[in-house]
Formats: C-alpha cells, sequence, structure tokens
C-alpha cells in the first residue's frame, strides 16, 4: 500500500519476521529452492481470439477442470548481517521487480503515524547525499519509479526496472534505506500534507472514518493495530527524532528482505543485493507484543457522524481466528458464500432483492498477528440506514442456520483456487503475492498448498467454518453517516455511541440500546 494513500489502502490489506534462512554466498551456502516449478513463464500479449458464428441460446457446457498454475519456485538466501533474499526466476521479460521489505507497520513502534512518515521521508527526503530532488532523477533516468507502501505489518520500497539496470536500481534503494537524511524542513511539509488530508478524511471520507473506528475498538491502545491511520492531534507526537529512532530500530538488516522477481538468476541475484546491502549493520529489531483483541461479548453500534450526508457507510465486524489457522481455506469458502460478489448471499439479498444498498460485500483484513477482523460492508442511502444493517445481520445469521450447500460451496472454492492464475499474471504481481506470505509468516511452498485446500473444501467444512465465524449478535457495528437522522434507530440493534470524526472521534451522545431505557 502507498504510504500517500495509506488511508485508503490500510483496507486491506495487515509483522513476522521472515523464516531464518541458511547463509548466502561468501557468507555460506543458499538454500534449496522451495516448491513449484523453477521459474514461470510470463506470456507477453494474449492468442489472438477466434470470432466464433452466432448460434442459438443454449446451455452452458460443464466447467472444466481448473487448470494446474503451480507458484513458481522461492530461492531463500540470507547475508552474514541477516538480510533474507527471496528470489523468483521469470525470463519470458528482460525486467526485474524489487521490493524491500520492513517489518513495522502503521501502529508499530508506541507512536501512531510513526511508520508512515519515516517511510514517506525516505523517498521526500532523501539521502545524505542526495536531495530528493536527485534521488528520483537518478530513479527516473533507469526508466523507474519509486513506491513507499505501508499498511498494518510492513514498509515496502518497490520498483520496476530492466535487468541491466538492477545493479544501480539495488544501490539507490540501498541507500533510501540505509542512509535516509531526514530533514526537518522535509519533515515538517510531510507533517502538514498529512494533516490536510486527515482532516479532509474526517470531512468526507466515510469508510476511512469508519474503518479508523472499527480498529479501535477492536484493539487494546496497545495492540499495534488499534491506529488506524493518524489523525491531527497524533501528528504532534511525531518530532525528527521520532522519526530517527523509529528507523534505528526497526530499519535492520534482521527485520527486511529483499525479494527479486524476474529475468535474473538466483545466484546473481544474492549476489547483488548483497554487494549493496551487505555492509549494512544494525542490532535485534525490537520485540512488537500484540494483545489479544477485545472480545465482544455483545452487539455495540457506533455511529461516526457526518451531518446532512446523503448516504451511509456500514461496516458488521466480527473477529475470527489468526491467518495461520488451519482452517484457512474453509474459512474463506464461507466467507466468499456471503460476501463474494455478485454471486454472494449478501449481494444478492441487500442488494438486488432488497434493493437496499448500492454495494454489498464481505472481506478479512488479513493480519500477521492475532485474530483478523472480518468485515460486511453495505453502501446505502441514509433513509435505508437501519433496514440495510437488519439486513446485512440476517445474512450473517442465515450462514450459520442455513449453512452453504454444495452448489454455493463449488462455486466459492473455485473463484478462489482459480483466481490464482490471474494474480500470476505479471512479474509484480507474483512479487506482491511473495511478499505478502513473508509478511505473514507462511512458509514457502503455502500458496500451492491453500490452493489445493480450498479446491478439497466440502459444503460440511464450510457449514463448521460458517459457525465459527458468523456471530451477529457479538458483532461490532460501525455506521459513517448523518446521526441525526440513523442514530435512534440504530438503537434496535443495540447501545449506540456517537463519535464526532472532526474532534478526533471524541464521544458525544450514547444512546441506550432498544428497550433498555
Amino acid at each position: 500500500m502507498k504510504t500517500a494513500g495509506l488511508s485508503s489502502s490500510l483496507s486491506t490489506l495487515p509483522s513476522l519476521l521472515a523464516l531464518l534462512l541458511a547463509p548466502l554466498g561468501a557468507c555460506g551456502g543458499g538454500t534449496p529452492p522451495s516448491f513449484g516449478p523453477e521459474h514461470v513463464v510470463i506470456p507477453v500479449a494474449p492468442p489472438p481470439r477466434k470470432e466464433s458464428p452466432k448460434k442459438a441460446l443454449e446451455r452452458p457446457p460443464a466447467p472444466l477442470a481448473s487448470k494446474e498454475s503451480p507458484f513458481p519456485r522461492i530461492v531463500n538466501d540470507k547475508l552474514a548481517n541477516g538480510l533474507t533474499v527471496d528470489t523468483v526466476e521469470a525470463h519470458s521479460l528482460p525486467i526485474v521487480q524489487l521490493r524491500v521489505v520492513v517489518h513495522a507497520g502503521n501502529g508499530y513502534g508506541g507512536t501512531p503515524g510513526a511508520a508512515r512518515l519515516t517511510a514517506e521521508l525516505l523517498k521526500d527526503g532523501g539521502t545524505r547525499s542526495m536531495t530528493s530532488a536527485e534521488l528520483l532523477r537518478r530513479i527516473e533516468s533507469l526508466g523507474a519509479s519509486l513506491s513507499i507502501d505501508v499498511d498494518f505489518d510492513s514498509t515496502r520500497i518497490g520498483l520496476a526496472v530492466t535487468k541491466d539496470h538492477l545493479d544501480e536500481a539495488l544501490r539507490l534503494v540501498a541507500e533510501v534505506v540505509q542512509s535516509p537524511a531526514f530533514d526537518e524542513r522535509e519533515l515538517g511539509k510531510l507533517k502538514a500534507r498529512v494533516k490536510d488530508e486527515a482532516e479532509d478524511n474526517a470531512r468526507s471520507n466515510g469508510s476511512w472514518m469508519a474503518t479508523r473506528v472499527l480498529f479501535r475498538e477492536l484493539y487494546t491502545e496497545k495492540n499495534p493495530y488499534s491506529s488506524y491511520d493518524v489523525v491531527p492531534g497524533e501528528l504532534k507526537s511525531i518530532t525528527g527524532s521520532v522519526v530517527r529512532d523509529f528507523h534505528r530500530r526497526f530499519y535492520v538488516p534482521k527485520n527486511t528482505n529483499v525479494v527479486l522477481v524476474g529475468d535474473i538468476e538466483a545466484a546473481a541475484a544474492a549476489k547483488a543485493v548483497e554487494r549493496s546491502f551487505g555492509g549494512w549493520r544494525g542490532g535485534e529489531p525490537p520485540k512488537t507484543e500484540f494483545p489479544p483483541a477485545i472480545a465482544l461479548a455483545k452487539r455495540h453500534v457506533v455511529v461516526v457522524n457526518r451531518p446532512k450526508s446523503a448516504q451511509s457507510d456500514i461496516f458488521v465486524a466480527s473477529l475470527i481466528g489468526p491467518r495461520t489457522s488451519p482452517d484457512w481455506p474453509a474459512i474463506r469458502v464461507a466467507n466468499q458464500v456471503l460476501g463474494g460478489v455478485p454471486s454472494g448471499r449478501l449481494f444478492l439479498d441487500v442488494r438486488e432483492q432488497r434493493s437496499l444498498a448500492y454495494s454489498a460485500v464481505s472481506r478479512v483484513t488479513e493480519l500477521a498477528n492475532g485474530e483478523q477482523p472480518l468485515v460486511v460492508y453495505v453502501g446505502t442511502q441514509t433513509p435505508k440506514t437501519a433496514q440495510a444493517v437488519e439486513g446485512a445481520i440476517e445474512d450473517m445469521d442465515r450462514m450459520t442456520s442455513q449453512p452453504p450447500d454444495a452448489s454455493e460451496t463449488e462455486s466459492a472454492r473455485r473463484y478462489l483456487s482459480d483466481v490464482f492464475a490471474i494474480r500470476m499474471e505479471t512479474v509484480g504481481s507474483i512479487a506482491d503475492m511473495v511478499v505478502q506470505q513473508k509478511v505473514l509468516g507462511l512458509p514457502d511452498g503455502y500458496w500451492d498448498t491453500y490452493r489445493a485446500a480450498l479446491r478439497a473444501t466440502d459444503p460440511a467444512e464450510a457449514a463448521a467454518a460458517a459457525q465459527r465465524i458468523f456471530h451477529p449478535g457479538k458483532a461490532l457495528v460501525v455506521v459513517a453517516g448523518d446521526a441525526d437522522v440513523i442514530a435512534e434507530p440504530l438503537a434496535h440493534f443495540g447501545e449506540v455511541t456517537v463519535v464526532d470524526p472532526e474532534r478526533e472521534f471524541q464521544t458525544v451522545k450514547t444512546i441506550p440500546a432498544e428497550g433498555a431505557q
């Protein structure tokens, strides 16, 4: 996720240290590759389509067997300083995708937003030998652009270059990571831009507001996940010394992965990384604690007030098991039956049958540690808010009373398994899947075993997963909308707390649950 767009990207998307791997090159021999083909062939262009003559309408053919699309082999190496290198060979085009991953997310370090501002200053603040303008000119001279992403568990620096420019790209990125300038004037400018962005989000971005509240309500203040993005009051705590200290503690070789995917051999990739990052020094990364999520004993409603808003953003959230749970494939199948678009029950009911919403989906935000939030989202018009919440809750409850049948299970598991072929269409997307695997602490070969488990999920397993993950009676309901119109009707679902996003989400009113007065 791009740091400039952190507020829109922390949706998704979810720090475990990379697996300790065998030493590399002069520092030792590389480990054997993980599972999968030695390299993946990326098609340069799709084959031409042949127009077929028009025929009378007829029943569609039965679905074909899913095509095998094994994830390419990842070769793991480790430098003497503790930095790990993960390489995937894909030789169809002379391009290499580079990712540098630091295992430190937005709430890490005890100061919300420190990870984001530290990351953005890597690009906007220049290095000790280059101004930011000089740095960007040199990167552009390679035909590349530098991206900076920060999510819940990681900071990611990325770019794509032709293979003949890889050494220069690695040198530039290594200098960015190891020797940032952290200019105080640039920090001041950055804080002003982020402050303006946060104030604008608090006025006009309902999804951002609801997400901010959702994570604050699900996780204790000491849990890094309780901080979604940053608000102006938090920015005051981020000084030059805070940024430098965050960089010193978290930007160390033992807390970093370098991922290379594309037209390069694994042995050459490891040596190239050694040349640019081998001299980097740093101690042990700090241990980050993740206290348990807040158990939801009963349903509670939070209204984020947007005066005069014509629409409401509805989030109905519950907590499910860790990302490393062995039943994760069945969980994803059950959630797909509910919230898949356009075949999911939620979409077909709340949007198509009842006409209560313009959008209705269910998603899981994947985190590296502890319980994960499962969130049903419904976007609706203000007058229909209470009805839309009721529809979402009813559909969640129906997942347990009327579990997924054979047809729904088959459709969900086919979609989730077959989408892998699409996800692997480019070297960039393969690089991002490698990064995701490393950030979430998943083992090599995971994507193939996960896909096989999806295909094998049967209706009984999907039904059992639905029983474990859908508990609408204990859900957190967060609605961003016009409190004057929607707050009282929402008391039907539980006690309502009204907060003001323009006063950094302070509570302004509490309405008892209907019947509890």
